[in-house]
């Protein structure tokens, strides 16, 4: 599967330009207003941009307060983030469950946490594709929000794919399943990119002895050797790492 590194980066790109204060956010101008929807009791928002009959569903994730660049210098930041962002949003709650009426014929299973905050978005987002013309779907993000992204993309094409082709670009994307959902997302989505840029840690969560597998397809990016290897695992980690690799692969 051939790679589009110029809309890889416009993807990361989205999913930087996500973490603004969504009072204002403008998408640095690069499409037409966005249609924004925030869900305050699970902390999640997302953004659908409308280009022509093609939409891009872009997901927030969890951990724009860290200086990427700077505080990861120090153990007292690795733990922070460890705390705060690991723990609490990718690895507290490692309950799997299948959250559709019935039985998984495949036996999918999706960690709670990410399916309770997608659930929160959902309805406005099936709303939105029912009632306008669409032919493609893009669902993207970093981080958390790349989890959400790929809960979306097997979603929509699970309920929407006799109208709407579906893709999915993540960055940085921690497992969301099991075997059997991976089996699932990747028949059901086989247009997908799941970008891994360096020594970055979180695409490694929930472990795999958690019964967690990633999906595909895995795109390595960046060096993934450092001698400062617990800071590296970190730092490798921001949406602007990986958009500074994405641009130089485009340009090539």
């Amino acid at each position: 599967m051939a790679v589009d590194y110029s809309r890889a980066v416009r993807y990361a790109i989205y999913s930087q330009e996500i973490y603004q204060n969504f009072s204002t956010i403008t998408f640095g101008g690069l499409v037409a207003k966005p249609n924004l929807i925030t869900q305050a009791s699970t902390d999640t928002q997302c953004a659908i941009l409308s280009e022509g009959n093609g939409i891009t569903i872009v997901f927030r994730g969890s951990e724009s307060q860290f200086d990427w660049e700077t505080d990861f210098d120090t153990i007292q930041e690795q733990v922070k983030f460890d705390r705060q962002v690991i723990r609490e949003e990718i690895v507290s709650d490692q309950e799997k469950v299948y959250p559709y009426a019935g039985e998984s014929s495949s036996g999918a299973l999706m960690h709670r946490g990410f399916v309770k905050a997608y659930f929160s978005v959902r309805d406005q987002i099936h709303e939105y594709i029912r009632t306008h013309e669409v032919s493609s779907v893009v669902a993207t993000g970093h981080s958390l929000g790349g989890a959400l992204a790929t809960l979306c993309a097997v979603d929509v094409q699970y309920n929407f794919g006799k109208k709407a082709s579906v893709e999915a670009f993540t960055f940085g994307a921690p497992k969301v399943g099991n075997d059997g959902f991976r089996t699932s997302f990747n028949e059901r989505v086989p247009n997908s990119y799941r970008f891994v840029h360096g020594m970055d840690i979180v695409p490694e969560l929930p472990r795999w002895w958690q019964g967690y597998r990633a999906v595909d397809k895995e795109i390595r990016i960046g060096q993934r050797f450092s001698w400062n290897f617990l800071s590296q695992r970190f730092k490798d980690h921001a949406i602007d790492r990986y958009i500074n690799v994405l641009k130089e692969k485009a340009a090539q």
